[in-house]
């Protein structure tokens, strides 16, 4: 590649068409189905499935399923950084290409000492700096792509989008998970994560080599620059954006307080084969293809604060699905959990993007996402670390009314339910304006 092509690619300066904008749509519609299937066999049963192997407890498993949440944080500084480039193509595709590089490489990490608190150790911060890594550039990515979609097509372009790059992470953990259960079933539990990561690693190429090819807007550059205080003043002093944030908030704390600890559920306590592990994900998946472009069109005709809302009460009735299941229920009930829970975390992913630009001023918009991402992040692992303090202190408890057991997980899933069902009715009693 000669130094013209690389400008061209990664510094460009010229308008950008209609067209050029929908071929970059198309193009991140394939970039986010190798970013996401990344950041699937990385996380979920497939992070504390490596985490068991290294030598992990239940409460650690859950904890380091919730570093990307902490790892948020440094999204609200990223601002300083990113508003002063007019062109910010290669930073964010080079920091995403090397967290997604180790990701990968955390395959090593047996090599590397025999010894599991090393091990556990080690997972902890490799897996904590590539997140930081990727986070920094979250606020830059969600805006770059919403400013080559136009409004009035959002609904259905994120819609589409979600199904195409969901349907491809459905055939992708399906695939690794049967892949992980034969090396299991022979004895072969390491290779088996051998081929995962290495597939990680293959992927992380083809996506920098995708991301490349989006083509990037010219950003406007603020003379004034972006200070540390004004990256919490700013979002501090917009009434509108701060209710959209304590709402993200309100979800995150109970989402985070009992999702991460679901993984360990089936891997520890169910002892459930990777293959009915994944099978549960393919089923979360094929549900959120079906309702995301459903959801996508609601939020054109009614508002993306609605989807919200009603995400919220989907989440409810997994979680307190979640509650019953056992291993007398688990093949009646888990179905219905996953269900309920994939068609949730699909029109929650669209609609707190959406919600946080069209509630965000258009000049200095990375550093509202980047502060909502932060704050976010924050309080979601301040919740997983309130429902590892759970587990840990109610590890020997349990009851059986009626002579149903319920164990620890399934008293905090019931924690989760009352917490999100409180965040409901706080969210209820909100006025907000139209969005900016």
């Amino acid at each position: 590649m000669n130094l013209l092509k690389f400008r061209e690619i990664y510094f460009n300066k010229k308008s950008l068409s209609e067209e050029d904008m929908r071929v970059s749509r198309n193009i991140s519609i394939f970039e986010g189905c190798t970013a996401r299937s990344i950041l699937t066999l990385t996380s979920g049963a497939f992070l504390v499935g490596f985490a068991k192997y290294l030598g992990a407890s239940n409460e650690q498993s859950g904890i380091i399923a919730a570093i990307p949440v902490l790892a948020g944080i440094v999204t609200v500084f990223s601002p300083i950084v990113l508003e002063k480039l007019e062109s910010r193509k290669l930073l964010t595709c080079m920091l995403c290409f090397i967290g997604r590089l180790m990701m990968g490489l955390m395959i090593l990490i047996p090599f590397i000492s025999p010894y599991k608190t090393v091990r556990v150790q080690l997972l902890i911060w490799v897996f904590f700096i590539a997140n930081l890594i990727m986070a920094f550039t979250i606020p830059y990515a969600q805006t770059w792509l919403l400013n080559i979609t136009p409004e009035r097509i959002r609904g259905a372009y994120y819609g589409k989008r979600e199904s195409i790059v969901l349907g491809t992470v459905t055939v992708v953990t399906l695939l690794m998970g049967q892949v992980l259960d034969k090396f299991e079933q022979i004895g072969h539990q390491f290779t088996g994560f051998i081929v995962l990561y290495a597939f990680v690693i293959v992927t992380a190429f083809v996506n920098i080599i995708l991301f490349s090819k989006i083509k990037e807007p010219v950003n406007p550059v603020l003379k004034s620059g972006v200070s540390i205080k004004n990256l919490f003043t700013l979002p501090a002093k917009n009434k509108n954006f701060m209710k959209i944030t304590f709402i993200t908030l309100l979800w995150n704390l109970g989402y985070q307080i009992a999702f991460p600890f679901t993984s360990v559920y089936m891997v520890s306590t169910l002892h459930l084969r990777y293959g009915l592990v994944t099978a549960m994900a393919v089923l979360a998946s094929i549900t959120s293809v079906i309702s995301v472009r459903f959801w996508g069109r609601i939020a054109d005709k009614k508002s993306w604060l609605y989807i919200m809302k009603l995400m919220i009460v989907l989440q409810i009735l997994s979680f307190l699905t979640w509650f019953f299941i056992n291993p007398d229920t688990v093949y009646i009930l888990m179905p219905i959990a996953h269900i309920l829970g994939g068609a949730a975390i699909s029109g929650v992913n669209i609609s707190v993007n959406n919600l946080q630009y069209s509630y965000s001023p258009a000049d200095n918009k990375t550093v509202y996402m980047g502060f909502s991402s932060a704050v976010n992040g924050i309080i979601g692992f301040v919740g997983t670390l309130i429902g590892s303090f759970f587990i840990k202190v109610t590890e020997t408890r349990g009851i059986s009314p009626v002579g149903f057991s319920i164990g620890n997980m399934q008293m905090l899933f019931f924690t989760a339910v009352v917490v999100l069902t409180v965040s409901i009715f706080s969210i209820s009693k909100f006025r907000i304006n139209n969005a900016n």
